[in-house]
């Protein structure tokens, strides 16, 4: 199967209406991780007044019913930790010029925030819950241009090699998720 993707896409509802936006975030349904998540590898919604976590999304190439979603955290210093243990051990291996593409970072709302390549899943419209808008300006969130083409170029390479039989890229069964959202469709 092909790596799908589409860099930035966001499916907004206003009154019925379904609009396409670029470089949006947004928060998905419980009923989603009922459906798609009985092995528990999903970022789990947390209960309280603010809705967790977010996702930054993009469209698939090969179905534009596909929305692939990118969990954002705000536990910088833990991923940070964690990306520079990843090109530790491959410096050991004798890596000339290590990278992690799993985990990058970048400002969402004027805040350093951790992106989670490596916990990304496929999801439809159907479970899209609500857009992440900002509390000040009562618009949606968004994120810079070089931020948003870091992420999508590092997903693209992830899924690409995920699509290829290296599924230990990624926490969730994404070609599972996948398979059942396309025979969902």
């Amino acid at each position: 199967m092909k790596a799908p993707l589409f860099c930035g896409a966001f499916i907004l509802k206003e009154g019925g209406t379904v609009y396409i936006k670029r470089g949006k975030f947004f928060f998905i349904t419980d009923d989603f991780y009922e459906r798609h998540d009985s092995d528990k590898r999903l970022m789990q919604n947390k209960e309280g007044t603010h809705n967790r976590p977010c996702f930054y999304t993009f469209s698939d190439t090969q179905n534009p019913e596909i929305l692939w979603c990118v969990p954002i955290s705000s536990q910088v210093t833990k991923f940070r930790k964690i990306v520079e243990h990843k090109l530790a051990m491959q410096k050991n291996r004798g890596i000339a010029s290590p990278k992690c593409n799993t985990i990058r970072f970048g400002r969402v709302m004027g805040k350093e925030k951790a992106f989670l390549i490596q916990n990304m899943f496929p999801i439809t419209e159907r479970y899209i819950n609500n857009v992440y808008m900002d509390p000040n300006t009562k618009k949606p969130v968004t994120i810079e241009a070089d931020l948003e083409k870091d992420i999508c170029k590092n997903a693209q390479d992830i899924l690409k090699l995920v699509f290829h039989g290296h599924e230990y890229l990624v926490f969730p069964d994404i070609r599972k998720i996948y398979a059942d959202l396309i025979a969902e469709l």
